[in-house]
């Protein structure tokens, strides 16, 4: 059974309903809506508060997707981290200690500047939360290079 995109669209863009709601009159799955809402740049009228409209010069993004992405990057750098402290090959192990390192020092900034862009900035002021700065001294700590009492900078 196809599904009514347009009626979706339509409902949608109207307000009112939730994704839950249209999921249950068109028979589909929320998740199936709400991909394909991003994916496509629907917006409700009225809804310029960041939670729910776009994002800046009309990225086509909203608010939450940006959080939502740095949480799933942040979870693969973690993978990284992990893998290189269980390896037991000492080379691999320190590759991917190195690689987890330089990915959470960019997406430290890439974070920081996103989060200034969407006005995310409400913890100390500098836009990426503390535990993400402290995941980040752990790493330049754990790949520092033996010998070395201190972190390279």
């Amino acid at each position: 059974m196809a599904i009514d995109w347009e009626g979706v669209k339509r409902d949608f863009l109207a307000g009112g309903k939730t994704f839950r709601e249209l999921s249950d009159e068109y028979g589909c799955h929320p998740d199936t809506i709400r991909k394909r809402a991003r994916r496509e740049g629907w917006s409700k009228p009225g809804s310029e508060d960041g939670k729910t409209g776009q994002g800046p010069a009309g990225s086509g993004k909203k608010r939450d997707d940006i959080t939502g992405t740095h949480r799933h990057l942040w979870r693969g750098v973690k993978k990284r981290l992990q893998r290189g402290l269980k390896s037991r090959d000492l080379k691999l192990g320190l590759e991917e200690l190195k690689v987890a390192k330089v990915a959470g020092e960019v997406l430290t900034h890439v974070v920081r500047g996103e989060r200034e862009v969407w006005g995310l900035n409400d913890n100390d002021g500098e836009g990426v939360p503390e535990e993400i700065e402290e995941i980040v001294k752990e790493m330049a700590a754990l790949t520092a290079p033996s010998g070395t009492d201190e972190t390279l900078e």
